[in-house]
């Protein structure tokens, strides 16, 4: 199987790795072209650099990893690569298609999200009001545990109501994702949290649950909330959970 058979397989299957080229370099064990994947657990495939360089290389790419930032340098003389990090395309499912679901299904899709949407009622889960998305009708706790989920799923949850939002949650919370958010007021919000405590689920996990949901840009249609909650998703895939979370404080708290 060739390298790039490989790495097909590998995001397939939800993998983020580093693939470092060799694009400039004297050195017959890693020639020009000659490709290397990095992967998060820290094991290397295809062609494996220079023994003295193998860890300095690997720092490289664990450093890119948790960036998602390519580069081109010099890693020693006589030899550059280019780093580049590769991840599968992001997903979105959103719990609920109510009217804010119809935007944010738009906007995540103009931004790189490939767009699921679950409710139990077919006259607002369908692909009239979702096209180009995957619609799922059905009732939301045994769907949610029939859905795979990873480290590439994003997750809004929108329903119409408070029992609908616990029922999500207690599937989605325990299961790895990139993010989880909730709308809803604060009594929502917390009455939702209070039963979900009850039912079993760890503090850990409750506190991954972005809420309020979405950036503070003033908010009012559910077009403007499916913008906020849009912009939060890319801030969540570019710069991570805890960088998000620190962006989503300071606007709050205000200058």
């Amino acid at each position: 199987m060739s390298i790039t058979e490989h790495l097909k397989n590998l995001l397939d299957v939800g993998k983020t790795v580093c693939l470092v080229t060799a694009i400039q370099s004297d050195r017959p064990e890693f020639p020009p072209g000659a490709k290397a994947l990095f992967l998060p657990d820290g094991s290397i495939e295809g062609t494996v650099p220079p023994v003295e360089l193998t860890e300095p290389l690997a720092q490289l790419a664990r450093e890119a990893l948790t960036s998602k930032k390519k580069q081109i340098t010099e890693l020693a003389p006589g030899l550059r690569v280019f780093i580049d990090v590769l991840a599968p395309e992001a997903r979105l499912l959103i719990c609920g298609a109510g009217h804010i679901a119809v935007p944010l299904a738009l906007f995540a899709r103009e931004v790189g999200f490939s767009v699921t949407v679950l409710d139990d009622r077919p006259d607002f889960a369908n692909t009239s009001r979702f096209p180009r998305c995957e619609v799922l009708v059905e009732d939301f706790t045994p769907a949610l545990r029939g859905l795979p989920l990873g480290s590439d799923t994003y997750v809004v949850v929108i329903t119409r109501g408070h029992e609908h939002d616990f029922e999500c949650l207690l599937e989605i919370l325990p299961k790895e994702t990139a993010y989880v958010g909730l709308i809803g007021s604060r009594r929502r919000v917390e009455f939702v949290k209070l039963e979900l405590r009850r039912k079993g689920i760890p503090a850990p996990c409750l506190d991954l649950l972005h809420t309020p949901i979405g950036l503070p840009i003033g908010a009012e249609s559910p077009e403007e909330i499916a913008l906020c909650i849009a912009a939060e998703l890319v801030a969540a895939r570019r710069l991570g959970n805890v960088a998000t979370r620190r962006v989503q404080g300071e606007k709050r708290a205000g200058p």
